[in-house]
């Protein structure tokens, strides 16, 4: 499943569109982002991304390699 996929069936279920959804996930790890925590600093600095930021694509499957116990 892809992440559009993904979006789409929460947006969905959420009785929304998926570009709120995508909205609103962006928008919560741009405020992780600007944790002042260390731990969290450290964990943004281990997800794999292409550029120098890190995209919610890169993120969510980020996440899921952990929830499926891969990274």
């Amino acid at each position: 499943m892809t992440v559009d996929n993904i979006i789409k069936k929460i947006a969905k279920q959420q009785h929304t569109t998926p570009e709120r959804i995508r909205k609103e996930m962006e928008k919560a790890m741009e405020e992780a982002k600007r944790s002042q925590d260390p731990a969290v600093q450290a964990r943004w600095a281990a997800i794999p991304r292409k550029g120098t930021d890190v995209t919610l694509e890169e993120f969510l499957t980020y996440v899921a390699e952990i929830a499926n116990g891969i990274s």
